[in-house]
């Protein structure tokens, strides 16, 4: 092997393995937990790999009594569908194959699955065998207690038309999610490529993060803090009543719609923001190069505006207004571009 061979060869295995770095940490910044995902792996009981171990190839299909049990879900590549049940009773199917499986664990307290695979070898480097989707279906009463905890990687999860009474923690890495037509005490949802749309949600707060998947949010009101978070994802809001909405984004977009609250929190990188009838007391916007555009709701009276920009145009610049309201907006090469509704 020449110099140039060898030279080419460690560079290419220092990309590799800063590029596996990489995806872990945006994995774990989206809250994705690694450390329950069992990655489908078969591990013995002392944590050490398992031998050539496989299933019997068999559907499951089990019928559990509502205790208010916390359930938890760390499966690798499952489409999840959560819906109401009928009778009171949670109903869980899923089907086993030779060299992928679930494990099901039940306690008083917890109800617990974990997808498992075979591990493969290639030049002594381990993986997880390729598997076919599988789709894993859980029925809940349309009013029950207990968490919600489902952690996912390549498969989507829906969960809709449900009223849950404490919190639901929903994360993947590269499948969508999609909750719909929920009471629940709080959400949480994270992806790292994969899209998150929430939609018409009862629920004391919310919190979504996701690398480069969109962010959709509508018809959510109550009054409730917002935490949105993207890198380079799209973020979208329509219909929104909210306390405080904070959001950041680095490249990705922001487009709020009909959103309105007590304190709005904007920032970004290089992504730009569009505003639809935004009504708040305060706006604050910060970013380097991205761009701010669209009306607030009420009168340029109505405002106290500061502005603050190196070389961006700002048609707030002639702004005399000194209201109750607040806009502050500041960049280094972003341009603002506000219009008042009234």
């Amino acid at each position: 092997m020449n110099k140039n061979t060898k030279t080419a060869l460690i560079v290419a295995l220092s990309l590799f393995g800063a590029g596996v770095l990489i995806w872990l940490c945006v994995s774990l910044g989206v809250g994705f937990d690694y450390s329950k995902l069992s990655g489908g792996f078969f591990r013995s009981e002392n944590g050490t790999v398992a031998g050539e171990t496989s299933a019997e190839a068999e559907h499951i299909a089990k019928n559990i009594d509502e205790k208010g049990q916390d359930i938890e879900f760390d499966l690798s590549s499952a489409y999840v569908t959560v819906e109401p049940s009928a009778d009171g009773k949670i109903h869980l199917t899923y089907d086993n194959a030779e060299d992928c499986y679930f494990e099901f664990k039940e306690t008083d307290d917890s109800l617990t699955l974990k997808q498992k695979q075979q591990f493969g070898y290639f030049f002594g480097f381990m993986f997880i065998n390729d598997a076919p989707q599988t789709e894993v279906v859980l029925s809940l009463p349309a009013r029950r207690e207990g968490l919600l905890d489902i952690n996912g990687v390549s498969g989507g999860i829906s969960i809709s038309d449900l009223n849950l009474r404490d919190s639901s923690k929903i994360y993947s890495v590269s499948g969508e999610i999609s909750i719909e037509n929920c009471k629940t005490a709080s959400v949480e949802a994270g992806t790292t490529s994969g899209d998150i749309q929430l939609a018409s949600i009862n629920t004391e707060s919310v919190k979504a993060t996701t690398v480069s998947g969109s962010i959709s949010l509508s018809d959510i009101s109550g009054g409730i803090p917002v935490t949105l978070a993207s890198t380079s994802g799209e973020v979208y809001a329509e219909n929104v009543k909210a306390k405080d909405l904070e959001v950041g984004t680095v490249s990705g977009g922001l487009t709020l719609k009909n959103v309105s609250g007590s304190r709005a929190i904007l920032s970004s990188t290089s992504g730009g923001v569009k505003l639809g009838g935004a009504d708040f007391l305060e706006i604050e916007f910060e970013t380097v190069s991205g761009d701010i555009s669209g009306t607030v709701a009420g009168s340029s009276e109505d405002y106290t505006v500061y502005t603050e920009t190196l070389s961006g145009s700002n048609s707030l610049s002639g702004h005399r207004g000194s209201g109750e309201r607040k806009l502050e907006l500041s960049s280094t090469s972003g341009s603002f571009d506000i219009g008042f509704e009234d």
